[in-house]
């Protein structure tokens, strides 16, 4: 991995008497996923084509996994929005165009025609003996498909603490992992797993 990021530094540095196309002053580089390789300057991430054309401008709300760099993987790639102190993630197409709005707390990049996505929902009680509203959080994990329809819901509503996931604290984890094309595991509480058929669902 690192010396292929190196080769595509040194190709993308290369600038000779043809006057080929330099770009500089790149602080991280993916890898290409669908034609497209994600390149980092600043704090923005934009996407090249195979050629070392920009085919998706820099933007600041393109992001990758933890531990992953920005890829377009069934035409689709996470976004990032903040609101009232909360991140929500979306998807965006290969124009720019935001396919699926942020509204997932927590997000993977789709595969094979599905994500991973974390939801949350609101449910004021009413009012308390204090006069007081009373207002809780729940969340669900779901699967989606490209067109943001649930394919496959699971899991009993957990309660959340809205005011830690402001904090970036106790942020849900996805459970669910893809098998193959239709198998999908989830980690329960006491470290046994769930096995669900997307074909028979």
């Amino acid at each position: 991995m690192k010396n292929f990021k190196l080769i595509l530094l040194f190709i993308l540095g290369i600038m000779n008497s043809a006057g080929a196309q330099q770009l500089k002053n790149i602080n991280e580089i993916g890898v290409f996923n669908e034609g497209l390789i994600a390149i980092k300057v600043g704090d923005s991430w934009g996407f090249l084509d195979t050629n070392g054309e920009l085919v998706v401008d820099y933007r600041k709300d393109i992001v990758g996994t933890s531990k992953e760099p920005p890829i377009f993987s069934d035409g689709l790639c996470l976004i990032k929005e903040k609101r009232e102190e909360v991140d929500y993630y979306g998807y965006i197409n290969v124009k720019g165009e935001t396919i699926i709005p942020p509204e997932y707390i927590v997000a993977k990049p789709f595969k094979k025609g599905m994500a991973s996505v974390i939801t949350y929902y609101k449910t004021d009680t009413g009012k308390n003996v204090f006069d007081q509203n009373v207002v809780y959080y729940t969340y669900h994990e779901l699967i989606i498909n490209t067109k943001n329809e649930c394919v496959l819901y699971f899991r009993e509503p957990r309660n959340l603490l809205l005011h830690k996931l402001k904090l970036q604290q106790g942020i849900p984890k996805i459970r669910a992992k893809f098998l193959n094309d239709h198998l999908i595991s989830v980690l329960e509480d006491d470290n046994s797993y769930s096995l669900y058929n997307l074909l028979k669902e």
